[in-house]
């Protein structure tokens, strides 16, 4: 009898810890799975505008709030290209939107292309602070838009002889082709035009030589083209030549000479603008141009 109630006891006691084991094995499942887990599931971010991966968004409560919140955030999150744009490159767009001239200046070809050139180096000068600035300021105060408006033409067919003329003393006296033309107190949008055959793409000439009593006239050999110290086709002599149309354009400089006898209005026309710009110019023409003795180039009225 003691026997059996042993074992009675022996068995109560294993049943109650397999009992007891049971609950917290049951208990440990339960807390792997946390009523936080099941009610909220994990949330997938998406792209702005993309609702296939919410497909019952619109019965789901929380997935639907989910949706609204992106839907706000996405203008916000919005990708803007425009904004990761290089500010250079913008800058360049920008200058090439407010300056219809580039675009004709490039349709032109090699001959554009030098004009742009000595058209920035200009602008330069003209956006400066410096003498040569403040000159045609005085005149102008908004000169470098006036210079900015300006349109460009070229004479294809211009004259292209350096004409060698006796006068009734015997001497010579030299006429070179002119370089560029222009309208005096011009207004915005004017054009310049540029002689083809002149100093300012080419740098020599053939020349012409005009006797005296009028006899048939010869040719001779080609003579450097040159604006004062600048020999022609160097971006020196470029510069020098859309400053002195600029002066005529803005109303600084008369007429230049209506005859070879008026030659020297031209040249003190571009001496007296030099004056004024000789330091800036003269910073361009050491890195990219040459230099030469001064000469006595001379152009018909209104052209340099």
């Amino acid at each position: 009898m003691l026997c059996a109630r042993w074992r009675c006891a022996v068995v109560f006691l294993v049943f109650g810890l397999l009992l007891i084991s049971g609950k917290a094995a049951y208990s440990q499942d339960l807390s792997i799975i946390s009523p936080t887990s099941v009610a909220r599931p994990m949330v997938i971010p998406r792209l702005c505008g993309d609702r296939r991966l919410f497909p019952n968004a619109q019965r789901e409560t929380g997935l639907a709030r989910e949706a609204y919140h992106l839907d706000k955030l996405c203008p916000e999150l919005a990708f803007d290209r425009s904004a990761t744009t290089s500010p250079r490159h913008a800058d360049v767009r920008e200058k090439e939107n407010e300056d219809p001239v580039l675009e004709e200046l490039q349709a032109m070809g090699e001959q554009g292309l030098i004009i742009m050139r000595a058209r920035e180096e200009v602008l330069e000068i003209l956006e400066g602070r410096n003498r040569c600035a403040t000159w045609f300021e005085q005149a102008d105060s908004d000169a470098v838009r006036k210079f900015r408006s300006l349109r460009y033409t070229i004479d294809e067919t211009g004259p292209q002889y350096t004409l060698k003329i006796q006068n009734a003393a015997g001497g010579w006296l030299y006429q070179q082709p002119y370089v560029a033309s222009s309208i005096e107190n011009a207004s915005v949008g004017s054009t310049i035009t540029i002689n083809g055959r002149g100093a300012f793409f080419q740098l020599r000439s053939a020349v012409r030589i005009v006797p005296k009593d009028g006899g048939p006239a010869g040719l001779s050999t080609s003579q450097l083209l040159q604006i004062d110290r600048h020999v022609g086709g160097t971006l020196g002599v470029q510069v020098v030549a859309l400053l002195h149309e600029l002066s005529h354009v803005v109303g600084l400089l008369p007429a230049d000479g209506g005859s070879f006898f008026g030659q020297e209005l031209s040249t003190q026309n571009t001496q007296i603008m030099l004056r004024h710009c000789h330091a800036e110019v003269g910073a361009v023409g050491k890195h990219k141009g040459l230099f030469l003795n001064p000469g006595t180039a001379a152009f018909p009225r209104g052209k340099q």
